[in-house]
């Protein structure tokens, strides 16, 4: 699995480099701009993962929150990092796993196209690829029998694919709207030797709006 992540991680740094010497060749017509946003929306769990830990543990719809920064390479073309938190709440009527969650942390490296338009109105399209941390309550066996406990799985690698719309109000700053589809790889991933595996692939619908500002301008 991590063999397999460092690989896609190269070929991502690979993309990058190549975009940044595209970049460097049109500098004297435009100037690299930065992009830095900051979001929060819902995430809505979906195939598998919905019916995950039984009746009393299935994850529902929850609440995430990140930012992210890049830079452009061509006026069109941007690519940066990504940090999304994710809070899902737990589907059941169990009083003993009410109040109780399950976290998904998740680094990435993203790549944009944002469709050249005449207006204030830019559509884009995005891709993620990179890693998901999860913690999930999960039903244990211990001294005094059955209790639940939040248990941090192995990494996974992870990517997703979505589109959004950036709305200008400024030169530049705006605000924007966005939906992703993320899938990770956890059908194997372990907490340790006595825990099962995670058991099914993890996959969210996500909706996300926020606020972007760009830094730099074209010369």
């Amino acid at each position: 699995m991590m063999k397999k992540t460092l690989a896609l991680t190269l070929v991502m740094l690979l993309v990058l480099c190549n975009l940044s010497a595209v970049a460097q060749e049109d500098d004297a017509v435009d100037k690299d701009r930065a992009e830095f946003t900051f979001f929060g929306g819902f995430g809505l769990p979906t195939g598998d993962l919905s019916d995950w830990g039984a009746d009393s543990l299935n994850p529902g719809s929850g609440n995430n929150i990140g930012l992210e920064g890049g830079f452009f390479f061509t006026p069109s073309i941007a690519a940066g990092f990504n940090f999304t938190y994710t809070s899902l709440s737990i589907d059941s009527d169990n009083q003993y796993t009410t109040d109780l969650t399950h976290r998904i942390y998740s680094p990435s490296l993203y790549f944009k196209y944002y469709f050249p338009t005449e207006s204030d109105f830019v559509p884009y399209f995005k891709g993620t690829v990179g890693l998901d941390f999860l913690r999930f309550t999960t039903s244990v066996d211990n001294v005094d029998g059955k209790r639940y406990k939040m248990l941090s799985y192995d990494p996974a690698l992870a990517y997703g694919i979505g589109l959004g719309a950036f709305y200008y109000t400024a030169d530049y700053s705006g605000f924007f709207i966005e939906a992703n589809y993320r899938i990770s790889l956890t059908d194997d991933v372990e907490y340790s030797s006595n825990i099962p595996k995670f058991g099914v692939n993890s996959a969210t619908i996500d909706i996300h709006a926020g606020f972007r500002v760009l830094i730099g301008s074209d010369e």
